[in-house]
């Protein structure tokens, strides 16, 4: 390679080199919805094919790739269902991107890439529309215009080699038309009219939850969601205590001796809250998970949310699964009891058919140690927390008889096992009784003041009715891993809470942009124009000291970049001394004319000959695609300098 080429590139280089990056991004827009062998074939295929590019080695046959292509188109469609057209669709599209890459590539094709890539990122949207889709998305169109350029020069001239510098103007250049189109788009997003429901609620499915709640509690069926650190919700509220967070979601009174489940014969729905409570109002954000179920914080007694309904045990369903994320707000009381009358005790002592004698005896032995009955609940609580049973989510003993083996066998088991145990000796001590389930705990975000929930934190709790209060026992033993504070968590989580920061402004900010918010913008900028006597005298001044910067910035950026071009790009500089020189000399340049044909009019042989020597020094140089280099600057423009006429011409 000759000093001359060092700083340039071909054209074809950069065409495959932008169309790489566009349909990594489309692969990378779809990856984490899509089953795991797709991005396996992807992450084989892809390189496999920049390494055919790079060795200049022999493509597959195209009509055999043709047929690869059909049978995907195929297969695909074949995969198609009524509950899930995605997914299936954009599998077959991240293959046909595969085939595409290993093809030999033309034209036609690379636009073919560019067109399936913006395709993936489509599919991506109908799955998710969160922080993350938005950065693929402003690489796309940062990216694609430069690329179609690029391959514009690439359809006229295949072999054409292009300066470094030259395609850095090309490319910088192409970035003014999604900086243009930037601000119009916001204005558009903003102004236009929507429904009521969020802009892209009807997309926006969201990451289904790989596990969730049932109408049943399987012994040992809940450890695989709590090993699940994806969110399940995030609670927008004021900060509480630790030891109150208990989200409420299901409520289950039957037991068959392995599993929990609803009569439909429990709670009669008169019901009555303590006065005395502390209320505390949430905004949850519940993602979906394929379940009916509404998790509210503690007692919840009232949530807003269209066709919901309440339950007497307090919990709420919606009338379909939840399949999309969703936004609502509860009202809870944190009141240590719910008091209810008539109660259907026979409902809440059943006991299964089978259940051990040695269960029975544990239970009335360790009751008859109370000094009352209102105490057995606390001997119980105090017999499976303090005792010598420990809580592990391994190997727990699934078997005919778990609760037995957990109690006489193995002493240890999930949360589960310790409420399932306890609710079953309460009933057979004579206290009803019934588990609660929902999720524990969770990790306060000071920054945005809202409780982020994790699947693995799932956990089920038992309530005692005694005295006609249904009370809260959590025979858990403590510190169980997930519910720790937020004070004993290390720094790597504490970047994870950062990053969900920014997907929660996200879906505030964008996803949930409805028309009730749009409408409280547009009031609240109105109030502004008609009422400025409102305290807006801070606001004001932070926003003329924000225009003032955005003006000093624009500025900035500007000088900077037409001074950088200038050191850049020096021939530019050179060409107007030259003519400024010629004009003094009484020679003017016309648009239409070439430096040489300039040159060869001018009349005045002493400085023709000195012209024709600058320009065909210059054109020597920059029609070699190079940097000028300061030697060969200084040498031209000497040569300017000595431009002289013996006589002006008009």
């Amino acid at each position: 390679m000759t000093p001359n080429n060092i700083l340039s590139i071909k054209i074809e280089t950069a065409v495959k080199i932008t169309a790489a990056l566009i349909g990594l991004i489309g692969f990378l827009s779809v990856a984490k919805y899509i089953n795991v062998i797709y991005s396996s074939l992807f992450m084989l295929l892809f390189p496999f094919s920049l390494y055919l590019e790079y060795k200049k080695g022999a493509h597959p046959q195209r009509w055999l790739l043709n047929l690869a292509a059909l049978a995907v188109i195929i297969f695909s469609f074949l995969r198609l269902d009524s509950k899930d057209l995605v997914t299936p669709t954009v599998e077959g599209l991240l293959m046909l991107i595969c085939v595409k890459f290993l093809e030999e590539k033309k034209f036609r094709d690379y636009m073919q890439i560019y067109a399936i890539s913006l395709f993936l990122l489509a599919g991506s949207a109908l799955l998710s529309i969160d922080i993350a889709f938005s950065v693929y998305f402003m690489s796309l169109v940062f990216l694609l215009p430069a690329a179609i350029v690029l391959l514009t020069y690439y359809s006229q001239e295949p072999d054409l080699e292009l300066a470094k510098g030259t395609v850095v103007k090309i490319v910088s250049k192409s970035l003014l038309i999604p900086l243009i189109a930037m601000p119009l788009t916001l204005f558009f997003f903003i102004t236009l009219p929507r429904t009521s429901h969020p802009l892209f609620d009807f997309l926006n499915r969201g990451e289904k939850a790989k596990t969730g709640f049932t109408d049943n509690v399987k012994l040992g069926g809940i450890s695989g969601i709590q090993e699940d650190a994806t969110a399940i919700f995030r609670a927008h509220m004021d900060k509480v205590d630790d030891r109150l967070l208990y989200w409420r979601g299901i409520v289950l009174d039957y037991f068959d001796g392995a599993s929990w489940t609803q009569s439909g014969e429990g709670s009669s729905g008169e019901y009555q809250l303590g006065i005395t409570g502390r209320k505390i109002t949430q905004t949850l954000y519940l993602e979906p998970y394929e379940n009916i179920y509404i998790f509210a914080l503690d007692k919840p007694y009232s949530i807003a949310l269209k066709d919901l309904k309440k339950h007497g045990d307090l919990t709420f369903t919606t009338p379909k699964t939840i399949d999309r994320r969703i936004r609502y707000e509860a009202v809870s009381v944190m009141s240590d009891a719910i008091t209810e009358e008539n109660i259907n005790k026979e409902n809440y002592l059943q006991l299964p058919e089978n259940i051990s004698p040695e269960i029975v005896k544990l239970s009335k032995e360790t009751a008859s140690k109370a000094e009352s009955e209102t105490q057995i609940p606390i001997a119980i609580l105090n017999f499976l927390s303090r005792g010598n049973y420990k809580y592990s989510l391994q190997n727990l003993p699934i078997t005919k008889t778990p609760l037995e083996d957990f109690l006489f066998k193995h002493k240890y088991g999930n949360c589960e096992y310790f409420a399932s145990a306890m609710a079953v000796m309460l009933r057979a001590a004579g206290i009803p009784a019934r588990l609660v389930g929902g999720y524990r705990g969770g990790y306060y975000n000071d920054m945005g003041k809202y409780y982020l929930v994790p699947q693995k934190n799932a956990h089920v709790w038992v309530e005692a009715y005694v005295n006609n209060n249904w009370i809260r026992l959590d025979p858990t033993p403590a510190p169980i891993e997930g519910f720790v504070s937020q004070r004993e968590l290390g720094m790597l989580f504490k970047i994870r809470l950062t990053i969900d920061l920014i997907n929660y402004y996200w879906n505030i900010a964008v996803i949930n942009y409805d028309f009730e918010k749009q409408i409280s913008l547009f009031n609240k900028i109105r109030m502004g124009i008609k009422k400025p006597a409102l305290n807006l005298s801070v606001d004001r001044e932070m926003l003329v000291r924000y225009f003032i910067g955005l003006v000093a910035a624009a500025i900035t950026i500007f000088a900077g970049y037409a001074f950088l071009s200038g050191r850049r790009y020096p021939e530019a500089r050179l060409i107007k001394m030259f003519q400024g020189r010629m004009e003094s000399c009484g020679y003017r340049r016309e648009e239409s004319q070439g430096l040489e044909e300039f040159a060869e009019s001018v009349k005045d042989e002493k400085l023709k000959e000195a012209a024709l020597k600058f320009v065909k020094e210059f054109e020597r140089i920059y029609y070699r695609d190079r940097k000028f280099t300061k030697e060969e600057i200084k040498r031209l423009k000497a040569a300017i300098k000595g431009l002289k006429s013996g006589t002006k011409n008009a």
